[in-house]
């Protein structure tokens, strides 16, 4: 072949290609009009969210709704989320008569499950009603609850809010997928000072990254490339995020008598953060006023082929053990709430795969916290 059949063969290639991306310029310009069918003029994220020192915190606004059959009658409802400047719900949980003699601050620290929905359907807010109606005692109750929050987290938050808030008590909500949290999503990203103290787990990479190929595939100036942006994002970086999401609780279904000893380097990370935690809590509020409460999972409160239930407490056991050993209070609600769901403990927890309490199980969780709560508050605060 000679060099001039060469040349004509890449220049009809080359023409080719550019009337082929033009096509599909066009195309996809005009399926956005349409349609669009496939969007390519998404908005991106804002980074309100991005933080090195609590990983990611609240954004100030958010309506989020609940979406899907498995929300039965409350399929579709709307709901908002507002903080404050700190982290801290909004409107704060405010109870009295006018005649209290004092008004203790509780403060909560969690992650979803404290987080809530509207502030009514929280389990702090409840909390504080529960407080009040059944024992007389007043309250101004704080909720730093936020998604995916969890001791490596509570670390340097603990250390922001204490200083400013001052609270009297501090109520601090532990699961399962706390474990996995700290040593899957933030061992790697915490920042220690020269005295080795955590303060500050940073931002999770692949976050920002998604980011900014959402900045990309919308302010690119061809759709063409658009749609290449959009589909990296789909294919890979949203994969790899959830892999960073997704809670593991393989350890909590290990019934193995050395479950202790084989998960030991997991069980080492979460109890170093609790360690830490408690230190810096009691720093700032006497021990006997501080209380770890754990909310179980419904695994917990089935019982498996051999009468147990079918998750262990190997979780559970290991804050109680730091916690009590530091002079704080523990509270495992897993019995109370088995006694409260009355034999149909699925009834407590949303259906089809959301880990997390119905508006009936949110109930039943605060009432049972309360029930804990009030004796110990009113000893302390007659």
């Amino acid at each position: 072949m000679t060099a001039t059949r060469i040349w004509r063969l890449a220049l009809k290639t080359g023409l080719a290609v550019v009337v082929l991306a033009g096509v599909a310029e066009l195309g996809l310009r005009v399926q956005q009009k349409l349609g669009p069918y496939y969007d390519l003029q998404i908005a991106p994220d804002n980074m309100d969210w991005h933080s090195d020192v609590v990983n990611h915190r609240p954004p100030p606004h958010t309506r989020d709704s609940l979406d899907g059959p498995l929300y039965g009658k409350y399929d579709g409802y709307t709901y908002a989320l507002d903080y404050d400047d700190k982290g801290i719900r909004v409107p704060y949980s405010v109870t009295g008569n006018g005649h209290c003699a004092e008004t203790p601050t509780i403060l909560f620290m969690g992650d979803s499950f404290m987080e809530g929905y509207d502030v009514p359907r929280t389990v702090p807010d409840q909390v504080a009603h529960l407080l009040f109606d059944r024992y007389g005692i007043c309250s101004r109750t704080l909720n730093s609850g936020h998604s995916s929050y969890s001791p490596a987290i509570y670390v340097p938050l603990a250390r922001q809010l204490l200083v400013h808030l001052s609270p009297d008590y501090v109520v601090v909500d532990i699961d399962e997928t706390d474990l996995s949290d700290d040593v899957e999503r933030y061992e790697r990203l915490i920042t220690r000072n020269e005295k080795g103290e955590n303060v500050g787990v940073r931002g999770t990479p692949i976050k920002y990254a998604l980011y900014q190929w959402e900045v990309a595939a919308d302010t690119d100036l061809f759709y063409l490339q658009r749609l290449f942006d959009r589909l990296y994002i789909r294919y890979s970086i949203m994969p790899r995020i959830g892999a960073t999401v997704a809670n593991d609780f393989h350890v909590s279904m290990d019934h193995d008598p050395a479950a202790r000893e084989k998960y030991a380097a997991e069980l080492s990370i979460f109890r170093r953060n609790l360690e830490e935690l408690m230190g810096v809590l009691t720093r700032h509020v006497p021990a006997g006023r501080i209380v770890f409460i754990h909310h179980p999972q419904l695994p917990h409160l089935v019982p498996g082929p051999d009468g147990q239930p079918q998750w262990t407490n190997l979780v559970a056991s290991t804050v109680e053990a730091v916690v009590k050993a530091h002079g704080a209070l523990y509270y495992d609600a897993a019995p109370d709430l088995r006694r409260l769901a009355e034999g149909d403990p699925s009834a407590l927890y949303w259906k089809g795969g959301d880990i997390h309490f119905s508006f009936d199980g949110q109930k039943a969780y605060a009432e049972a916290v309360a029930q804990f709560l009030g004796p110990e508050i009113e000893r302390k605060h007659p």
